[in-house]
Order: C-alpha cells, then structure tokens, then sequence
C-alpha cells in the first residue's frame, strides 16, 4: 500500500545574497517518519529528508549557501532555534527567537523574514554558533 505525502507548507520565498534577492518556492512535505523541504528558484531544486523540519531546512540552506544564497524565512536566522521539545513532538516547525533583551518568542520557521530584518539572516554555521554562544550564557 502506497502512501500519499502530505503537503505541510508551500509558500513563495525570497533568497537573499549579496547582490540582491532571488524569488523561489519553499515547499515541506511529511512522508511515514520523515520531513521533505524542497526550495526551487530558476531552473534549480534543492531538497533534503530528515526527521524533523528544521534539519531538513538546514541541509537545504547549507546546499543554497554554496550558491552564496539564503532563504528569508525565521528558521534561517541567527537568532532562531528550536528546542528539542519542539524537534520531536511538532516536527520542528516552530523555534524560538532569543532577543538579546527579553524572553523568547515562539515562530514558525518558514515564517516570511522582512527586508528590513535580512540582517538577521545567517548561514547555517554562524546559526549554530550564536546559539551555542546563548546557552553558554544560560539560556536554554
């Protein structure tokens, strides 16, 4: 017995790099156990399978950040993490942004980034970095 993927986002988005921004699409998709995110712009597909949404994303960005591209969405931000919590009971669709300031809020991290903020954006690794930094501080 086949089964069918279920669609989870589809939304068009915007990729930022240095000389300016690209449109695409960002599509996420469930299957059994396993998370698909699909961005395409142009004539390119960038995919990747994981068990939670925000890897997916991740594996997605660090292919795009070979192309010196990010995608404007939360997920891809500095300042943007999920918890493990959020990882293993919702998939990893939603994440905490951590103000330098104030307690965190909760987002969805196929949520539009707008142009104003794209100074947020952030490479995978500078990503992992940040937050690392946080919880060295004590937040967790």
């Amino acid at each position: 017995m086949s089964r069918e993927m279920e669609m989870l986002h589809d939304s068009e988005v915007v990729l930022v790099s240095e000389v300016g921004c690209t449109p695409g699409r960002l599509v996420a998709e469930f299957l059994d156990a396993e998370y698909t995110v699909r961005i395409s712009y142009f004539d390119k597909v960038v995919e990747a399978t994981s068990w939670n949404l925000f890897e997916a994303l991740a594996d997605v960005r660090s292919s795009l950040e070979r192309e010196g591209l990010t995608p404007a969405v939360e997920g891809a931000c500095r300042d943007v993490y999920p918890s493990r919590m959020a990882l293993e009971m919702g998939g990893g669709r939603k994440a905490y942004r951590w103000p330098l300031a104030d307690r965190p809020v909760t987002v969805g991290i196929f949520d539009a980034v707008p142009d104003f903020e794209y100074g947020r954006l952030a490479y995978v690794g500078e990503q992992r970095d940040f937050v690392r930094g946080l919880r060295n501080k004590g937040h967790e």
